[in-house]
C-alpha cells in the first residue's frame, strides 16, 4: 500500500492492475456534517455532462462507471468510463456552517479486490476557512493515474460547481395561483309585469 502526500501523483498501474476500484473518502470534525461527491470532467476539466456529477442526490453515472453507495463510498469501473471523461475528481464539502480548519482527520483510500492500494490523509492544519476540498483525482494521461490533491475552496460546493462549469440549482419558488376572475355582476331582476284589467264587455242594447 502506497501512502501519498499532498501533491503526489502516481500511475495506477504501479499500484494495482485492477480497473474495478473502490474510492472511500472519510472526514471527521466535532459538530460538522460532510457530503462527498465525484465530478467526471472532460479534457477541458469541465462538467460538460451533469449526469457525471455523482453525489447523494444522483448516485450513479448513466452506464454505472461511477456509483455511490454510502456517503463517501464510491465504486469505479475504469473500463466503463466513456472516452469523453478524462478525470474523476473526488471532493468533500461541509453541509451547513463550519470551516475545514476544524477537521480532526480526513482520508482518501483507493482499494481493489486485493485490498488497499493507496491512501492519502489530510487534517485541519492544512486548511483555514475553506468549506470544500478537492481530495483526490483519478485521471487519464496516456494511462490512468492517481493524484493526492488536498486543495480547498472557501466558497464550498457552489465554488466547485462554478470551477467545473456547472451551477447550483436553486430551489424553485412556487408560482402563486392566478387571481380568480371577477364574478359577473347580476343585473337586478325586472319587476314582474302587472296584468291589465280587461275592458268590460259592452252591454247589449247600448249605443
Amino acid at each position: 500500500m502506497l501512502s501519498l502526500t499532498r501533491g503526489q501523483k502516481t500511475k495506477l498501474g504501479d499500484l494495482t492492475p485492477a480497473l474495478q476500484l473502490r474510492a472511500i473518502i472519510a472526514a471527521t470534525a466535532p459538530g460538522l456534517q460532510f457530503d462527498f461527491s465525484c465530478f467526471g470532467v472532460d479534457s477541458a476539466e469541465k462538467l460538460s455532462d451533469d449526469r457525471y456529477f455523482v453525489f447523494y442526490n444522483q448516485k450513479s453515472s448513466p452506464e454505472g462507471a461511477i456509483t455511490m453507495g454510502g456517503n463517501g463510498d464510491f465504486s469505479v469501473d475504469l473500463s466503463r468510463v466513456p472516452a469523453s471523461i478524462k478525470k474523476l475528481v473526488f471532493v468533500a464539502t461541509i453541509d451547513g456552517a463550519g470551516e475545514m480548519r476544524s477537521l480532526q482527520s480526513g482520508s482518501f483510500s483507493l482499494q481493489s479486490s486485493q485490498g488497499e492500494a493507496a491512501r492519502f490523509e489530510f487534517r485541519g492544519a492544512d486548511f483555514t476557512n475553506e468549506k470544500a476540498i478537492i481530495v483526490a483525482e483519478v485521471y487519464l494521461k496516456d494511462v490512468w493515474r492517481l493524484a493526492a490533491v488536498g486543495q480547498g475552496y472557501a466558497g464550498g460546493l457552489s465554488a466547485l460547481l462554478k470551477h467545473f462549469g456547472g451551477e447550483e440549482v436553486a430551489a424553485a419558488t412556487p408560482t402563486p395561483p392566478p387571481p380568480a376572475p371577477p364574478r359577473p355582476s347580476v343585473p337586478p331582476a325586472a319587476p314582474a309585469p302587472v296584468p291589465l284589467r280587461p275592458n268590460p264587455a259592452p252591454l247589449a242594447g247600448m249605443g
